[in-house]
């Protein structure tokens, strides 16, 4: 089986993830990117095929079909994701983690991968 990660569900869990590590709300496209690199290697590991569906087309359909949770802005001169202030961990773990596959979310929730987090904004 191959998992499609779009960014919707990336920037999504990167957001579940930092917002319960330290309470911040913005994910630079780096730091977003390098975390689902590494969540696309830990499922490798284990012996599972996935491939991120990043780009800019997506990210605006990111935009669209979600501005209730998120909007592009720019920080200390980085683009990125940021969560809308009325949204916090309950909404989004409720609007995309309850169809994810296990192993996919194993991977989001994986030390390794949130490490990644902050460690390239």
């Amino acid at each position: 089986m191959c998992f499609y990660i779009g960014i919707e569900d990336l920037a999504a869990n990167a957001m579940i993830e930092m917002l319960k590590k330290d309470g911040r709300r913005f994910l630079t496209y780096n730091e977003i990117e390098m975390y689902g690199a590494e969540v696309v290697q830990i499922l490798r590991e284990n012996g599972e095929k996935a491939v991120l569906i990043l780009s800019r087309e997506n990210t605006d359909a990111l935009f669209r079909n979600y501005s209730e949770f998120f909007e592009e802005m720019e920080q200390n001169g980085k683009r990125g994701i940021k969560l809308t202030d009325d949204k916090e961990v309950e909404d989004l773990i409720q609007q995309f983690r309850g169809y994810l596959a296990l192993d996919v979310l194993l991977a989001f929730m994986n030390q390794r991968s949130v490490n990644v987090l902050g460690a390239y904004s």
